[in-house]
């Protein structure tokens, strides 16, 4: 949802240049339109900002005057650059590879780069002289260093491997040691190599957060002391879809490719230090070719150097949706990021699309067909992911694509938002009451979520439209599983929200309308909280494949200082100086903590240690809810009968809350204060709250 934000912030940016996100009339885009314009395929891609073919032609020349291709690495690079592998070399690998195989021992990293180099010289990894390396990897335990992990993630992900059952560890293990292991490493290498090997997965919040901490150091403190540094923050910068030449890594006013070639001698070649006289062919040179290649890729189509370009495409059903009912839906065969499905279906149906390429913001629609824009009614767009829309905070160069995304591309106004929710709960008379929530921004551009009032619901044959409080009721409906649809048009406008299909569980005891995988594990005095808890906006979902809400799982101490500033319906703020060792700037919880600090909600385990990822026990929730919620229980005479068990510091909020029916206690009169809280926990403590009159929804 952070997209409408980031439109309507811009709104005025966007009409200065040229509507860069425009709006078209209900006219100008009549449902079923077909177009005969011819696509124009170059605004798929970005266009270079610097031109390095003449680089790397010299570089190969060089090369080729200075022995050929005689290391792993070289025949890894020309083949990037577009130059063709011998089948000496080819041969020169399948021997190395029976070497390193014959091995007590064979080293994981050297498997994982005769991956990389078998895939970029067209060779299946998987047969190598006969030998499997991605089944070789997949059995090894674990792995001696970062660089090791890197290395194997980028192997996986080179032709996207699938790994065989049984392999002792995932592409999750693997990520969360690059992630860890990069954490403060400051080495420019270490982050520019993270950056390559996680760019896949820069939709985890952890990944984010470190590749964001990566991105600035390298940012501030990247000096021109070697090549071989700026050669591998180039890459690893095109492969997670930033641009090298970006203002932010220039110095002395040259962005990083003019800064690399500096290094370049008149031979072609490239040397380690500036200082140096001749040029270096095994290190300096490899990987300056290495760079300019990856930078050549990423202008051209944002692919990584890493990856072979066919493993990256996903099919992508991409939806175009006008102000009265929808106007196509295609489907994109060859899409790594959400321009590059438009672009496909574009050149596929010969629909005129076009765009405009903000410096800053990046790129924007502007037209379908003969569509114009105005100032009332825009385009936007959103992923549905795993039966629910993904946020997306970026344009429509930057967001990465995964498997079975659907991509919309809709017309909206200013109160259009996005379905968060669809819920059903019997009604009297044997009626179906489902409720409709969505998400949207306020006039002071806040994410909220509320009921969709006004919005059409369609089961089967029936239909009912969403009152004020945005619930439909449906008769004559028997228990069961029926798929619905939700949409939001309005004669004269954009509708209120984005058309929603999906399957309710009608009498089934799963109140959720957007059934979660894992509903069976929800204990059934929680369920109903868990469905409330997730309508409201106060839970989200922990995949981003599919609709799982891990119900078991405990809450930490940083998760759950972020959801109590949502009950109580604020906002992080920004800027606060950092005061936990353990909590720093740029983590996701950050401010989050920080903000509930400062209102004395939280506080840490010791003055320097917040400790954001231990769970958080029943007894400390108890404290924050008395604080949050101006709760006494000094007086309060409620007694457990393992009250020796509860701290001194928490006994009062304990019965407080206990008192107040937010927190109660377990079998046999307990409170078991130091059990951890889990998900399913902490939603019907949010379900509480609202019962009580504490929060609003």
């Amino acid at each position: 949802m952070s997209v409408f934000k980031r439109f309507k912030s811009l709104s005025a940016l966007a009409l200065s240049l040229s509507l860069a996100v425009a709006g078209v009339s209900a006219a100008a885009l009549p449902a079923g339109k077909s177009y005969a314009e011819s696509a124009d395929r170059a605004t798929a891609a970005a266009v270079a900002a610097v031109n390095v073919k003449p680089d790397i032609a010299s570089a190969v020349a060089y090369v080729n005057a200075n022995g050929g291709i005689d290391t792993d690495w070289l025949a890894f690079s020309f083949a990037r650059a577009g130059q063709p592998v011998t089948d000496a070399f080819k041969l020169k690998l399948a021997a190395d590879v029976e070497a390193e195989w014959s091995k007590p021992s064979p080293n994981a990293t050297t498997l994982a780069r005769f991956v990389l180099v078998a895939n970029a010289a067209g060779l299946d990894p998987r047969s190598i002289g006969g030998h499997d390396l991605i089944a070789k990897l997949a059995g090894y335990p674990s792995f001696a260093n970062v660089y090791a992990h890197i290395f194997v993630l980028l192997a996986l992900d080179s032709g996207n491997y699938a790994l065989p059952a049984g392999t002792a560890w995932t592409r999750s293990d693997l990520i969360a040691a690059i992630v860890k292991g990069i954490d403060g490493a400051d080495v420019p290498d270490l982050y520019a190599m993270g950056l390559s090997a996680l760019a896949k997965y820069q939709d985890r919040p952890e990944v984010a957060a470190a590749a964001d901490k990566a991105v600035k150091w390298l940012a501030a403190n990247l000096n021109d002391a070697n090549s071989e540094a700026l050669s591998q923050a180039i890459i690893g910068l095109a492969a997670y879809g930033i641009d090298p030449t970006d203002s932010r890594f220039s110095k002395g006013g040259n962005n990083l490719i003019e800064r690399l070639r500096a290094f370049k001698n008149t031979d072609g070649g490239f040397k380690h230090e500036l200082a140096d006289a001749a040029s270096d062919k095994a290190f300096a040179t490899e990987q300056a070719l290495r760079a300019l290649a990856a930078y050549e890729l990423f202008a051209a189509s944002h692919r990584s150097v890493y990856v072979e370009a066919s493993s990256q495409w996903v099919k992508t059903a991409v939806a175009i949706e006008g102000l009265s009912g929808p106007v196509a839906a295609l489907s994109a065969e060859r899409a790594v990021y959400a321009w590059d499905a438009l672009a496909d279906i574009a050149e596929r149906n010969k629909l005129k699309l076009e765009a405009t390429d903000d410096p800053q913001y990046g790129k924007f629609l502007s037209a379908i067909g003969d569509a114009k824009g105005d100032q009332s009614v825009y385009w936007l767009y959103a992923v549905k992911r795993g039966g629910t829309y993904a946020p997306i905070g970026s344009s429509l160069d930057k967001f990465r694509l995964q498997e079975g995304d659907e991509l919309y591309v809709y017309l909206s106004g200013a109160d259009t938002g996005l379905v968060k929710s669809v819920t059903a709960v019997p009604a009297a008379d044997g009626a179906y009451a489902l409720n409709v929530q969505y998400n949207y921004y306020d006039a002071s551009y806040k994410e909220v979520t509320g009921p969709a009032a006004g919005v059409q619901v369609a089961i089967g044959e029936k239909t009912a439209v969403t009152d004020a409080k945005g619930t439909a009721t449906f008769q004559g409906l028997t228990a069961g599983s029926y798929p619905y649809v939700v949409t939001g048009y309005r004669a004269g406008t954009a509708p209120l929200v984005l058309k929603y299909s999906g399957t309710i569980e009608l009498g089934t005891g799963q109140t959720g309308g957007v059934k979660f995988v894992d509903a069976a594990d929800i204990s059934a005095w929680a369920s109903a909280a868990v469905s409330a808890s997730y309508a409201a906006g106060w839970f989200q979902g922990v995949s981003a494949t599919e609709l799982r809400f891990a119900p078991k799982q405990q809450v930490s101490r940083a998760q759950f200082a972020s959801l109590i500033l949502r009950l109580l319906g604020e906002q992080p703020q920004t800027g606060a100086k950092q005061t936990f060792a353990d909590a720093a700037p740029g983590a996701w919880y950050y401010d989050a903590v920080m903000t509930a600090k400062a209102r004395g909600l939280v506080s840490g385990v010791t003055d320097t240690a917040f400790k954001p990822g231990d769970a958080i026990s029943r007894q400390d929730l108890a404290v924050i809810l008395a604080r949050a919620f101006k709760l006494d229980g000094t007086a309060s005479t409620a007694a457990f009968a393992d009250q020796d068990r509860i701290s001194g510091y928490a006994l009062a909020s304990v019965r407080a809350v206990s008192d107040k029916g937010l927190l109660k206690g377990t079998s046999g009169g307990k409170f078991d204060p130091k059990s951890k809280v889990t998900r399913e926990m902490a939603a019907v403590v949010a379900a509480n709250l609202l019962e009580a009159g504490l929060i609003a929804k």
